[in-house]
């Protein structure tokens, strides 16, 4: 061997046993009898804003280009004033959750942490700085190389470090407990069934595994876990004969269920996560694969209102003004493929395959929301007036629900619109992309500022809220 070759020999083993053994941490199994009871979205509605009013925002995937959009929508209700009980207030502070999933996952996150500081540091630590330099890191520096060498860790895990180090900082779900409002929701999807996953208390309970523990970057890194760069974040299923949890599905649910097809769908995923022997793990990847408008997980727990319980039956009835707001920062299929006699370009195919593809059953999932909150509308109008007449000065009927949808394909000047849809959707955009992305996201949510007022505002709404598509 010549003096060159044992060289570069030495120098390879260096950099080899340089890589640091991650360690990966996994979600811990529940250890209190009541379930995970923190952070329940009843009882975040309580800690401040109306309690007649329930505001839901869910932010779409879309790489940094949904990310900046979603956050300047953030930003932008702020300058909403709305008067839910006849006090002046904000949109902003009256929204009870903040779902996100891929790309808006991460301001939904840095806001459920940080409040009204995000609207300072996010842009700084995560919409400027170059993040795929982190993922080409990943796969070229030999000291990141675990996951070549180990097979308990995945491309991911080193993510979850990233993530954690520019932007979450160690924080964890109890530190989002202590936040209290908004709750946060952070959606991915577990490729083994191909369903949406929510981060949320009552999915943990599920799987009968302490949510507090788990490192938000970790979810967040699930929620982002784009197939073919990333591979699954995995959890362990600790649904087992000595969970104290009884089973999550009452039987009379199963009775309701047969005659609603996506309910009955729902209820045989928990039965799968039900027993821990024969579904023990958990694979997570980007939650735009089931669902990239962030909704289906709140569509699910909807539709599971009526397994709840009398106490949350009771604690619902509060409840007069229902609003779902879709931030979507996606862009329009692409109008240059029909005429193209070739699309052959890898970033083309993976394009086709994800955005495009996802993109398309959107409207199908705006519709299917906007039937639930219809559904749950007349629910709560019929539980209300079988406690009373009259709850808390209004009709027992005055109950209305609207699904209002605020996007980027929607800007109204046609040269900014081209201009903003054309911005690519990875994890690294030019300064002023982003910055431009956030006023629009600002712009777009003052255009309905009128409308979501006199939504929120007290008193009898008409009978049919119009429905934006």
């Amino acid at each position: 061997m010549t003096r060159s070759l044992r060289a570069v020999r030495v120098i390879m083993m260096l950099l080899l046993g340089a890589c640091s053994s991650l360690s990966v941490p996994m979600n811990e199994p529940l250890r209190l009898a009541a379930g995970n009871t923190e952070y329940r979205l009843l009882d975040v509605n309580r800690l401040g804003g109306a309690e007649s009013a329930l505001v839901l925002v869910a932010l779409s995937g879309g790489g940094k280009r949904s990310a900046a959009f979603g956050h300047g929508v953030l930003r932008g209700m702020r300058d909403i004033h709305v008067r839910p009980e006849g006090k002046d207030s904000t949109l902003l502070n009256e929204v009870d959750l903040v779902a996100g999933v891929s790309g808006g996952s991460f301001p939904a996150a840095h806001f459920g942490l940080y409040g009204a500081k995000s609207f300072k540091t996010f842009p700084d630590e995560f919409l400027y700085p170059d993040i795929e330099a982190y993922i080409w890191g990943t796969f070229l520096m030999p000291w990141n190389w675990d996951w070549i060498f180990n097979p308990l860790v995945g491309t991911n895990d080193r993510m979850t470090l990233v993530y954690d180090r520019l932007m979450f900082h160690g924080a964890t779900y109890a530190d989002l407990y202590r936040h209290g409002r908004p709750q946060v929701s952070v959606n991915a999807t577990d490729i083994s069934f191909g369903s949406p996953f929510g981060f949320l208390p009552q999915t943990f309970d599920v799987i009968c595994s302490d949510l507090a523990n788990l490192s938000v970057a970790r979810a967040i890194a699930a929620s982002n876990g784009f197939p073919v760069l990333f591979s699954p974040v995995t959890l362990r299923n600790y649904r087992e004969a000595d969970c104290p949890l009884p089973p999550h599905v009452p039987p009379e649910a199963w009775n309701s269920a047969q005659n609603d097809l996506r309910m009955r769908s729902l209820l045989e995923t928990l039965y799968r996560y039900s027993n821990g022997e024969q579904a023990p793990w958990i694979h997570l990847m980007d939650g735009g694969i089931s669902d990239n408008l962030a909704l289906r997980v709140l569509l699910n727990d909807m539709l599971l209102l009526d397994t709840r319980g009398e106490q949350f039956a009771a604690d619902l009835t509060r409840v007069r003004r229902i609003l779902v707001i879709s931030v979507d920062g996606q862009s329009a299929p692409n109008p240059n493929w029909p005429r193209q006699r070739v699309v052959s370009g890898l970033g083309q195919v993976l394009s086709a395959v994800s955005s495009t593809q996802i993109g398309a059953y959107n409207i199908e999932t705006l519709i299917a929301v906007q039937s639930t909150v219809d559904d749950l509308v007349e629910k709560l109008r019929a539980l209300r007036c079988r406690q009373a007449p009259a709850i808390g000065g209004f009709s027992c009927g005055d109950v209305q629900g609207r699904v209002l949808r605020v996007s980027l394909s929607d800007y109204p000047d046609p040269e900014t619109r081209a201009r903003l849809i054309a911005i690519r959707t990875g994890l690294t955009l030019p300064r002023a992309q982003a910055d431009a992305l956030m006023a629009a996201g600002e712009t777009m949510v003052a255009r309905e500022a009128a409308a979501i007022a006199g939504f929120l505002e007290p008193g009898p709404q008409p009978a049919v809220i119009a429905r934006r598509r």
